[in-house]
C-alpha cells in the first residue's frame, strides 16, 4: 500500500463527534513517550501528528484523513491518534477522563478495523499493559503490536524481542519499527492494506 496524501481532520472526545465520517479507521494507542506520533508521521511520510518532549501532552483523539493506493486501486481511511497512557505526572482525574473518553469512543465504533498498539521495544509488559491487553480482548478489538524505537536494539535483540512478544501474546502480528531509519514502514503499510482489504 502506498500513501498518497494525509491531513488533519478534527479533534474529538466521543464517538458521536465522528458523525458524518463514513470511513474505515485504524487506531493508534500506546504509552506516553513511546513514539506514537513519530510512527504516524513516518507512515504517511509527512508531519501530521505533533511530537514533543513532554509526555502526556495529547489530551484529545485526533483524526487524520488518509488517501492510499494499492494495486492500482485508491481508497480512503482514518488514522486516529489516541492520548498516551501511563505517564505518572498527569493528574489522576485527567487520566481517568482520558480512559473514559477512549473507552467511550472505541466500544461499539463500527468503523474501527484494527488497533495498532505502539510499544517501546526496550520495555517489558507490566500490570498496566496487561490491563490494556485484557480490555482489548474483552471488547473484541483486533490489534497489532508495533515495537517502536527498534533502532535502539541490534539485529539479534530485535529478533528476540519480536519472538518474545509473539509468544507472550500468542499472535503473529508483532512488527518492528523505527522512525529514525524507517525500519518496518513498508511491512506496516502492507499490513494495513491487508486489514482493509
Amino acid at each position: 500500500m502506498r500513501i498518497i496524501d494525509a491531513s488533519f481532520l478534527k479533534s474529538l472526545t466521543k464517538a458521536g463527534d465522528r458523525k458524518g465520517i463514513s470511513l474505515p479507521e485504524i487506531c493508534f494507542v500506546g504509552r506516553s513517550n513511546v513514539g506514537k506520533s513519530s510512527l504516524l508521521n513516518t507512515l504517511v511520510a509527512r508531519k501530521i501528528a505533533r511530537t514533543g518532549s513532554t509526555p502526556g501532552a495529547t489530551r484529545l483523539i485526533n483524526l487524520y484523513g488518509v488517501r492510499s493506493e494499492s494495486k492500482g486501486r485508491r481508497s480512503e481511511m482514518i488514522f486516529s491518534d489516541f492520548p498516551g497512557f501511563g505517564y505518572s505526572k498527569v493528574p489522576k482525574g485527567i487520566y481517568e477522563n482520558w480512559q473514559a473518553m477512549v473507552e467511550g469512543y472505541m466500544i461499539g465504533n463500527e468503523w474501527i478495523r484494527r488497533v495498532f498498539w505502539a510499544f517501546d521495544i526496550r520495555r517489558s509488559f507490566d500490570d498496566l499493559d496487561r490491563v490494556l491487553l485484557e480490555w482489548l480482548n474483552d471488547n473484541g478489538l483486533a490489534f497489532s503490536l508495533v515495537l517502536t524505537k527498534a533502532d535502539k536494539e541490534g539485529r539479534e535483540g530485535r529478533a528476540r524481542a519480536r519472538l518474545s512478544f509473539q509468544q507472550l501474546l500468542g499472535m503473529e502480528e508483532v512488527f518492528l519499527f523505527s522512525a529514525t531509519d524507517g525500519l518496518g514502514r513498508k511491512d506496516l503499510l502492507d499490513h494495513i492494506g491487508e486489514v482493509l482489504a
